[in-house]
């Protein structure tokens, strides 16, 4: 059975323990528009991708020591998929390009 990686499964205390981090760093990031959870209920809930794109961020900042207002920048001008180099199948079905509904 494959599981939609685009399905918000995780909800936020879930998410910040499997990433290691604290669960106001994911109200940071949603906040600065860097990511956007699925809402029920007032709840956040996080997919499978959107932990990678967390985790990729997280990388930009503590690895390329990337700010926040740069990230923002940055993806202005170029598309996630082209920083994390996913192959063409991966992007056809990524909630990014395929305008999955957030909130």
């Amino acid at each position: 059975m494959e599981v939609d990686e685009n399905l918000p499964v995780y909800p936020m205390g879930v998410a910040a323990q499997i990433l290691k981090v604290h669960p106001r760093t994911l109200r940071i990031y949603e906040a600065e528009g860097l990511i956007k959870p699925q809402r029920q209920g007032g709840k956040r809930f996080f997919s499978k991708n959107d932990l990678v794109r967390i985790e990729c961020l997280r990388k930009l900042i503590h690895e390329q020591n990337l700010s926040i207002s740069g990230i923002k920048k940055l993806l202005e001008f170029t598309p996630c998929w082209k920083l994390k180099d996913c192959p063409r199948e991966k992007r056809l079905k990524c909630c990014e390009l395929t305008g999955r509904k957030k909130r």
